[in-house]
């Protein structure tokens, strides 16, 4: 849901009133949405584990600028709004990966991706297989994670 402001408030993020508000740069509007109600159960301690571990990859700069790059050519397009930001389409790649290899991402370390030379090694190597949509001139993003 858009929002609207009145009495000359530009931008708000936070909590109010069980919505979570924010804004978003790339559409140029504050957002709402209700806040989301979760339990605790096993698969949230499993999605904690592997973000935290995924976060631990610390990728490199210049592979977070070819996945930015990349990001846009794919929303170029798509012409859409999907993925807002390359770390969207690091976790497409990341799960994609997962699914596909059978690899438990919460246990995964850089050495093992440069070892076994996995997909996610490149933007390049994933696109190749297969793991992200090929988009117009994806062939010079081969900096390393």
């Amino acid at each position: 849901m858009e929002v609207v402001f009145k009495n000359l408030l530009h931008a708000y993020s936070g909590k109010c009133d069980g919505l979570v508000y924010y804004y978003n740069r790339r559409l140029n509007k504050v957002i709402a949405r209700r806040l989301p109600e979760s339990s605790l159960h096993a698969g949230n301690a499993r999605l904690t584990a592997i973000s935290h571990n995924l976060k631990e990859l610390n990728p490199s700069e210049e592979y977070r600028t070819d996945l930015k790059l990349y990001t846009e050519l794919l929303r170029m397009k798509e012409k859409t709004n999907c993925f807002y930001s390359w770390s969207n389409v690091f976790r497409k790649l990341m799960f994609g990966m997962a699914k596909r290899d059978a690899i438990d991402l919460a246990e995964l370390t850089k050495a093992e991706i440069y070892a076994n030379t996995l997909p996610c090694i490149s933007v390049r190597a994933a696109v190749e297989a297969g793991l992200l949509p090929p988009v117009v001139g994806y062939e010079r993003f081969i900096a390393q994670i």
